[in-house]
């Protein structure tokens, strides 16, 4: 991506999805996502079914949103260490209401992978709260199926 696309599309407020092939070629992509609300920001990747973004941009577009837009999506692997077993979530994605205005809240939570010795405190974790109305989720969900289907590189949710 040229670098000056990278500043402009980072200027403000909002999620960013690309997807590369997935590594077995199995039906999975991997997802990388970028997200900025105010001072916070971070960006993270894995692999996920194309059936289970299918499923979650579907679920965007719901009036009112339901339980599959609020348990939303989560890629994650599980590392063994010294200490044992311990989960890593890399990218996560849900979508829920906020008040009886119509205000919706997408929680988007990214971070950095961490190797089998590595200490648990030094990944990287970004998660917020990108606050939004109706149409902004429906504009993305058309965004992520245009983007599984190949036709956009790139899916954006800029909050209303």
């Amino acid at each position: 991506m040229p670098r000056g696309r990278e500043t402009d599309t980072m200027g403000g407020d909002g999620l960013w999805l690309r997807l590369l092939p997935g590594a077995g070629g199995d039906g999975t992509v991997d997802l990388q996502a970028r997200v900025r609300s105010g001072a916070f920001s971070g960006q993270g990747s894995d692999e996920f079914d194309v059936e289970t973004l299918r499923g979650f941009a579907s679920a965007l577009t719901a009036f009112p949103l339901g339980a599959e837009a609020r348990r939303g999506i989560v890629a994650a692997s599980w590392q063994v260490s010294d200490r044992g077993r311990r989960e890593q979530v890399h990218v996560a994605l849900s979508a829920y209401p906020i008040n009886s205005r119509g205000e919706l809240g997408v929680r988007v939570r990214v971070a950095t992978r961490a190797n089998t010795h590595d200490r648990p405190e030094a990944t990287h974790v970004a998660e917020v709260e990108l606050t939004t109305g109706y149409s902004a989720p429906g504009r993305f969900a058309e965004q992520l199926t245009s983007l599984l289907d190949g036709r956009v590189e790139e899916a954006s949710l800029l909050p209303d």
